[in-house]
């Protein structure tokens, strides 16, 4: 990205209605960060620059670059500016994550409902008008139900994510990835069916139902609905995985050599 380009995005008029000045750039920048708008090796803007933008003083820019400094999203050089850092590399956390294993994969949907639920909540409050229309954009995305609704489907609680204004709940789910979404392991396999476009149909009203609670500034409904969209994947995750283990393999036929053709 550009700087003109993130300038131009920078609209931190959302940031003069609240509370932290500091803390609320320092937010705006680490959700570029966050959300792949700023790539690491990109030089923020300067400090004059970005207080423009923003419309807050220079002051407020140095304290919220210290703030992304101390978290480890950029670094400073002198003379030269600030630059996004790379993400660090990834532990064996989730590293399980990758084999599929259905424990593994249960386990993470679990500890989603125990991040995502909080995340819902506050998400209901902090939202913005622009993040409504984001959530909406994705609805519409999974209900289309490309690569089986699994990129919008991610896109969705990462909207929700960024919507909390706290960096962290998008970066976990940066982290999990697409096994945030463990219904691709199962539609990868079976492929797609008229059982599977009912799943996702019933996907679509769960994610609506949250959407519609966050509209209303509603947190307890927001975390509830939430709650159960997260409990309901697992069930029906725990359910696919021991219907597809019944089903006996399809043998497969012993093909003559040529030589004894």
């Amino acid at each position: 990205m550009t700087e003109s380009t993130f300038l131009s995005g920078l609209s931190l008029n959302t940031v003069a209605r609240k509370r932290n000045l500091v803390s609320d750039l320092a937010e705006a920048i680490s959700r570029e960060i966050a959300e792949g708008r700023l790539q690491a090796g990109d030089r923020l803007p300067t400090e004059a620059e970005l207080a423009a933008a923003a419309g807050v003083s220079r002051t407020v820019v140095r304290e919220a670059v210290a703030a992304l400094k101390a978290a480890k999203l950029v670094q400073t050089r002198q003379g030269a500016g600030a630059f996004v850092l790379p993400p660090p590399p990834k532990s064996d956390f989730f590293a399980s994550l990758s084999s599929g294993e259905v424990d593994d994969i249960l386990a993470m949907l679990e500890l989603r409902l125990a991040v995502e639920v909080e995340a819902a909540s506050l998400a209901a409050v902090r939202r913005t008008d622009e993040e409504m229309a984001a959530l909406d954009r994705a609805l519409e995305n999974i209900v289309r139900g490309e690569d089986y609704g699994i990129a919008a489907d991610l896109e969705f609680h990462r909207i929700l994510a960024a919507a909390t204004k706290n960096p962290y709940f998008v970066r976990f789910l940066n982290f999990l990835g697409e096994f945030a979404v463990p219904r691709g392991h199962i539609a990868r396999q079976v492929g797609e069916d008229q059982g599977h476009r009912d799943y996702l149909a019933v996907i679509e009203r769960e994610h609506r139902a949250i959407r519609d609670a966050i509209a209303m500034s509603d947190s307890n409904l927001s975390a509830a609905m939430m709650r159960a969209h997260l409990a309901n994947s697992r069930n029906r995750y725990s359910a696919r995985i021991t219907q597809n283990s019944a089903k006996p393999a399809l043998r497969t036929p012993k093909l003559r050599s040529a030589a004894k053709a």
